[in-house]
């Protein structure tokens, strides 16, 4: 099996809120039309069943703790379905009929009680059309109309996932699992391209077939058992429709790199030729090649590949890397020499990759050298011995002066700051509001510097937060504004849209609904509160945040003083899982009614009010309207008993 590194990224999930019975069908046989309640599955039923795809991460319990595995039922508006949980109240499967028809229709894997993977089938036939990686496991979507397991077509797929693909169709010398990551007629059609990039296009793909077996051949080493290690490529290129002729505009990589190791054997390296983004998808254009080499004919299309040498050398360095990396000393603390020396050689190795990379290359490596450095920089114990820090303000020094405003310049620029200002802030001599302010100056002047920066909405979502640290709304509401109006695509916006109803929020009725996090089935909203004439207080909190156990205490002894007199506790939990914040409530048991979504900071119940720091607390009256949006822990029994009054 191959294996794959991924990073974590969002999914959907099913609304579970009210419904009817459901028959695994897929499970039979549980007698689907008897008379009298249909009994659920059992434990090695539901485990029985695997997904249709391969390489997914999911838990499945060992043999002897299977039997105490618990099967519940569970219901939507329409639908039900059957969850598997294990022992400690896990989720590890989840069975779901939506259309009432007394057959499976989705399918839910999960790890670690998060899900996964999901398998759907979208024409209720008992057989899944289309396929799902959520979560810790990726954000692919996948195509396949002829319900025979093999995904035709992508409909999101990230760059990083298209060479996960291409390797694993290189390692199975399977084509028709790279074809479906090729650019088609209707995407081709769709872009509305000039005849002769058309013409380009379609010559590609029917080279494709021949240049992929001979390029599975030339890999004599790669195997199922291969590991992807990571794609180097430069950042994305914005080409303009009156470049090329085409009525839209295209974002692309002229090239990427795919590094793996293999089985045995050295590390390995394959290019992946052109790629275009289509929609949700990215899309490969030509057959991969082995090595470091791109095909020269690759370059002559204005939107072609670059085209560079082989580079032995280059070769060489990276493999260094690469071992380097899999050597990453793991450390209890963030603080560690260790680790600092570990990131300090690999920007030493980075550095040399600078120098013997193609000029068009050396981008993508100096930013993984800034990376190194300011990761070194903020493993490292104080601001004078950050060595990464000083190497990272030299190289900034640098690019100022060769590539002044340069988005090179920005994004080493921008990791330099946020180095200093974590060394800073870690410093217990140091004058915490002089900190804020040298860091807010600094934003300024970042964003003034470079409007239109990959990093400047971070930049600017930072301003506005450290405003607010300073006091001052009125200038944090602007920065707010200003990231809301200039950069309205951006999801950093939904947080600053959410702050400015937060800073606002006094006077103003407070809404807010979710799901339970002791039964997610289960939607509750603020307003039954206000109907039961209550005074709420809103606490959103989390199990990592430190001050979050002593807080429950006072909370509790408030609502022992005063609940009693008409008081509420409404918790709103942004740890990642659900399963975190169970984890927390079963060791330090705390009032109150709970709400949860996955997702923490990034989720709904946080970005509604723009929700950026922990703990936080609203005051809510009981006519349902906010008093306070900034009350603090220490003075809130005060603040409850004058609303009581």
């Amino acid at each position: 099996m191959l294996t794959v590194r991924t990073t974590p990224r969002t999914g959907r999930f099913i609304p579970l809120l009210a419904g009817s019975l459901l028959l695994l069908g897929a499970l039979a046989p549980l007698a689907a039309r008897a008379a009298g309640p249909i009994p659920p599955p059992t434990p090695q039923q539901m485990l029985a069943l695997k997904p249709k795809q391969e390489g997914i991460a999911y838990t499945t319990p060992e043999a002897d703790k299977v039997a105490a595995c618990k099967v519940e039922k569970v219901t939507g508006r329409k639908g039900s379905g059957w969850i598997l949980k294990d022992a400690d109240g896990k989720t590890l499967r989840l069975f779901f009929d939506s259309n009432d028809d007394n057959k499976v229709d989705v399918w839910s894997y999960f790890k670690d009680g998060v899900e996964v993977y999901r398998e759907i089938d979208t024409t209720y036939s008992g057989k899944a059309d289309q396929y799902r990686w959520l979560n810790a496991g990726g954000s692919k979507w996948g195509i396949d109309e002829t319900k025979d397991f093999r995904i035709k077509y992508w409909k999101v797929i990230s760059v990083e996932e298209v060479s996960q693909e291409i390797l694993a169709a290189l390692a199975t010398r399977d084509f028709a699992r790279f074809q479906a990551l090729l650019i088609n007629d209707a995407e081709v059609k769709a872009l509305e391209l000039p005849a002769t990039e058309v013409a380009r296009l379609q010559a590609a793909q029917k080279e494709a077939k021949a240049k992929f077996d001979d390029t599975a051949a030339r890999l004599t080493t790669l195997t199922p058992k291969a590991t992807w290690q990571y794609l180097q490529t430069d950042v994305p290129h914005l080409v303009p429709a009156d470049q090329t002729g085409s009525r839209y505009d295209l974002t692309k990589h002229a090239r990427g790199t795919i590094v793996f190791t293999p089985e045995k054997g050295e590390v390995g390296m394959i290019q992946t030729g052109e790629l275009i983004q289509v929609g949700t998808a990215w899309r490969v254009v030509v057959a991969p090649v082995a090595g470091a080499e791109v095909p020269q004919e690759a370059s002559k299309t204005g939107t072609g590949s670059d085209n560079i040498t082989s580079n032995p050398k280059l070769e060489k360095l990276i493999k260094e890397l690469t071992d380097l990396d899999l050597q990453m000393p793991k450390a209890d603390s963030n603080q560690s020499p260790a680790l600092v020396q570990h990131f300090l050689k690999r920007a030493d190795i980075l550095e040399r990759i600078v120098a013997a990379a193609d000029e068009k290359e050396r981008e993508g490596f100096y930013r993984q050298v800034a990376d190194s450095l300011s990761s070194a920089a903020q493993s490292s114990k104080t601001l004078a011995d950050a060595i990464g820090l000083k190497r990272l303000v030299n190289l900034e020094e640098q690019l100022v002066k060769a590539l002044p405003g340069s988005s090179l310049t920005a994004y080493v620029t921008f990791r330099e700051m946020q180095a200093e200002y974590t060394l800073k802030m870690a410093d217990p001599k140091a004058d915490i509001n002089k900190v804020q302010q040298e860091c807010l100056d600094r934003l300024a002047k970042f964003v003034n510097a470079y409007p239109k920066a990959e990093d400047t909405p971070d930049a600017i979502l930072q301003a506005g937060m450290v405003s607010e640290f300073l006091n001052k709304d009125v200038e944090a509401k602007n920065w707010y504004g200003q990231l809301k109006k200039n950069h309205a695509d951006k999801p950093q916006a939904v947080k600053a849209t959410g702050a400015i109803r937060r800073l606002d929020a006094d006077g103003q009725v407070f809404t807010l609904a979710g799901p339970l996090l002791s039964d997610p089935n289960v939607a509750f909203d603020v307003d039954s509160l206000r109907n039961k004439d209550k005074v709420v207080v809103v606490y959103y909190w989390a199990g990592w945040n430190t001050q979050t156990l002593g807080d429950f205490a006072k909370l509790k002894l408030l609502l022992e003083a005063q609940g009693k007199n008409g008081v509420e506790l409404l918790a709103v939990n942004l740890d990642n899982t659900a399963e975190e914040a169970k984890a927390f409530l079963t060791k330090s048991p705390a009032p109150g009614t709970h709400l949860h979504l996955d997702g923490a900071l990034e989720s709904k119940l946080a970005t509604d009010y723009g929700v950026m720091v922990l703990p936080l607390i609203f005051l809510v009256g009981k006519d349902g309207k906010v008093v306070s949006h900034t009350v603090q822990i220490n003075n809130l029994e005060d603040e409850v008993k004058k609303l009581l009054k």
